[in-house]
């Protein structure tokens, strides 16, 4: 059961974000209203993942996707968008909700992980 719940946060998850990523660049003054609590909505999606989907053997794969995310997620729009900034916004809404998404789901996984750590040499 759980890795269902999990399973379907993350897909959720990353549907949604591109969705709100789409919407938020074709109706820019209809979402803006709603577009802290689409974030909510990815974030709780995101620490469901974190909490429910990752397996401890997977959890260093996970935290370097991540860091690859956010990476992608801030870097190339930059790029894009000095040779056509239009897709560089329609792009980076997308990228933007992806990383809050991901970013939870870390944000999970690197504070189990710390804790592992730390608590490791107890043992």
């Amino acid at each position: 059961m759980a890795s269902g719940i999990g399973g379907a946060a993350f897909i959720a998850g990353i549907v949604l974000a591109i969705v709100f990523g789409i919407v938020a660049y074709i109706l820019p003054a209809m979402f803006n209203p709603i577009s802290g609590i689409a974030v909510l909505i990815l974030i709780i999606l995101g620490l469901i993942v974190g909490f429910v989907n990752i397996k401890d053997k997977h959890i260093t794969d996970f935290l370097i996707a991540v860091i690859a995310i956010a990476l992608v997620g801030m870097l190339p729009v930059q790029q894009i968008a000095f040779l056509t900034p239009e897709f560089a916004k329609f792009i980076g809404s997308i990228l933007q909700n992806i990383v809050a998404f991901s970013v939870a789901a870390a944000l999970i996984l690197g504070l189990r992980q710390v804790w592992v750590l730390g608590t490791a040499g107890s043992k």
